[in-house]
């Protein structure tokens, strides 16, 4: 796991050597244990290094046999055995046994149809010097990520925004649209970011930049034929298989290595596995000294019955609260979901242990396991019935009190009727987002308003389905826009920043793209059967993970934002969102944020989302802008 940046442009007279490393000195977080550098007349490449595969000569930059091409990594290939043994028999001479070496020779045999043998996770740069040629990729998923801005005369590129801010030449301006789109999402979707200038490529696309051109395109899509003809029976076979082995090519590794394991069904099928393969793997869990945000004993459960040595840190939620400085300082991009805190908690912890760890992310947005499914379900119940009856319903519904505890019904409820009157690409969004469309006119400063008028929310998203066969269902639509959008920019950010800055190599077994292409092709009722959820994937795995947990409800890895508002962090809510600042940035009206602020502390009303996104935002610009 690595973190890489460079710059590709016109010839210049003094070399980009001191620029790069500069860049590169941004992430050593993400890579502490050494660094690595090319420079030529019109590249400079960097790249900071966690070992993992190969320790003794696996430093990068990686080339081919006359150095033509050069390649910097971040990520893993875990599928390069098998092409390094193929590239051997195509003539092919390597000189390290580490999975990046592959990739300049496999990008000579191939051209940038290479990206299709690739089975892995990665942000990667590949300078050919013989055509002046730069190509960049992100992989399928969005597990990794890769920042890039064009100017003029060259285009940097990085791992994290804050390599790209460190170049000359780049604006740290926010992009109006940009933050209107994270108000909605609570993360920036590509191909924006927060600033002007600079951009990111969305999972499964590549960037090529030749001739002083950057052209952007995509390599890899999530199926749009017909569900396949299959019984329920096959398809569950062949998808247990499927995972089965996605997490046996994942435990292959040069430092320890072990699984994150909530007790859920998504970490304990992972973790399960890992054990038939590896019957000492290590499996790490933290707890909450506060029942409601607590799964620990479920994690211990599991662990017991499946057999894995298990670790776990039982804490106060309070000692969350300490850690906020330390994340804010890394996150150079505003992401607003909250359990970005428990996540670092956790890999804190994991790396006192082992370096590399397995998750269980994924599993949700390809077996139908959030409520947004059910509650679209429900939606088309629920939109004919009566008027009367609807208007009496949101009545009653929003003067329910709001409460402390993790996705209380209350807060469900009050979401569930703000996706009204919406379609289901939008609703969806609305559901899981901070701040609706008709939220705009009232929380927006008039500049703000000017500067974003005319602007479709929703036009990514848009753009992203208008490939995709017609007649999706609103249950398919919200699978695939989170596939699209949620998994990549939100889920996979906060898993990698959290992860990275405690210097831990995170995989994803579910997210191994054998599996998302088989389980995206699945009729919708094998995964979401009647209200239940992740029905095929339980069947799957019922042979292998303990029945209680097939039985379990589904529990969020929350913390208790609505009652920190309301106390431990009031103070820095009331500063941070101060009427003075508010008017200092220009941004927001001071009198909506503050209603919002009010009507929360009175506890009639639950605003946290909209509070801690607007609270994030503006710890983010103080470090940032």
């Amino acid at each position: 796991m690595c973190g890489i940046c460079g710059i590709v442009g016109r010839e210049q007279a003094a070399p980009r050597d001191g620029l790069v490393r500069a860049m590169t000195a941004t992430l050593t977080h993400r890579g502490p244990d050494e660094d690595g550098f090319f420079c030529d007349t019109r590249a400079a490449l960097g790249m900071r290094r966690l070992s993992i595969i190969d320790l003794d000569t696996g430093t990068q930059p990686m080339s081919n046999e006359d150095g033509s091409i050069q390649v910097v990594f971040n990520g893993e290939i875990y599928n390069y055995r098998e092409l390094r043994d193929d590239l051997i028999t195509r003539g092919h001479t390597f000189r390290t046994q580490s999975d990046t070496e592959v990739l300049p020779h496999l990008y000579e045999e191939y051209g940038d149809g290479f990206l299709q043998h690739l089975n892995g996770m990665f942000g990667l740069a590949i300078w050919d010097s013989s055509r002046s040629r730069l190509l960049l990729a992100r992989d399928r998923l969005g597990i990794k990520p890769l920042y890039y801005a064009p100017l003029p005369d060259r285009l940097v590129f990085g791992s994290e925004l804050k390599a790209i801010l460190a170049a000359p030449g780049i604006t740290r301006e926010i992009d109006p649209v940009a933050l209107n789109e994270y108000l909605t999402y609570e993360y920036v979707p590509p191909p924006r970011s927060i600033f002007n200038g600079i951009k990111k490529l969305a999972p499964g696309e590549m960037l090529v930049y030749e001739n002083g051109e950057a052209h952007v395109s995509r390599y890899w899509d999530f199926p749009s034929a017909p569900p396949l003809d299959i019984t329920f029976d096959d398809a569950a076979a062949q998808l247990r298989e499927l995972i089965r082995d996605a997490v046996r090519v994942r435990l292959v590794s040069d430092v320890p290595l072990g699984v994150f394991l909530s007790g859920g069904v998504d970490s304990t099928t992972t973790a399960a596995f890992a054990a038939q393969f590896s019957p000492r793997i290590e499996s790490f869990c933290i707890g909450f000294e506060e029942q409601s945000f607590d799964e620990s004993r479920h994690a211990r459960r599991a662990a017991d019955i499946i057999g894995t040595t298990h670790h776990e840190d039982i804490l106060p939620l309070s000692s969350a609260i300490g850690l906020l400085p330390d994340v804010f300082d890394l996150l150079d991009e505003p992401m607003s979901d909250p359990s970005l805190l428990p996540t670092f908690l956790l890999s804190r912890f994991t790396r006192r242990h082992v370096t590399v760890a397995l998750s269980g992310d994924g599993g949700d947005e390809l077996f139908a396991g959030y409520p947004t499914y059910q509650a679209h379900r429900l939606h088309a119940m629920y939109s004919r019935t009566p008027a009367a009856f609807r208007a009496a319903v949101s009545s009653i519904v929003s003067a329910l009190p709001s409460s402390d505890k993790n996705l209380s019904l209350d807060f469900k409820l009050k979401k569930f009727l703000g996706g009204e009157g919406y379609g289901a690409l939008e609703r969806q969004f609305v559901w899981l987002g901070p701040f609706a469309p008709h939220d705009r006119p009232g929380i927006l400063s008039d500049s703000m308003l000017d500067a974003t008028c005319g602007h479709d929310l929703f036009e990514t998203p848009r753009a992203a389905l208008a490939g995709f066969r017609r007649g999706l269902s609103d249950i398919e639509t919200a699978m695939l826009l989170d596939l699209r959008f949620y998994l990549g920019e939100n889920l996979m950010t906060k898993v990698d920043r959290a992860s990275m800055m405690c210097s831990l190599e995170a995989r994803t077994p579910l997210l191994d793209h054998r599996v998302v292409e088989f389980a995206a092709q699945l009729p919708v009722h094998f995964r979401l059967n009647g209200w239940k959820t992740k029905y095929i994937l339980k069947k799957a795995v019922a042979r292998d993970v303990p029945l209680f947990v097939i039985k379990r409800k589904k529990k969020g890895f929350g913390i208790p934002l609505t009652a920190w508002i309301r106390k431990e962090l009031r103070p820095q809510f009331e500063e941070t969102l101060s009427e003075s600042r508010l008017r200092a940035d220009g941004l927001f009206n001071p009198s909506a944020v503050r209603s919002l602020l009010d009507q929360h502390m009175s506890g009639r009303f639950d605003h946290r989302k909209k509070l801690w996104n607007l609270f994030v935002l503006h710890q983010w610009m103080s470090r940032w802008t």
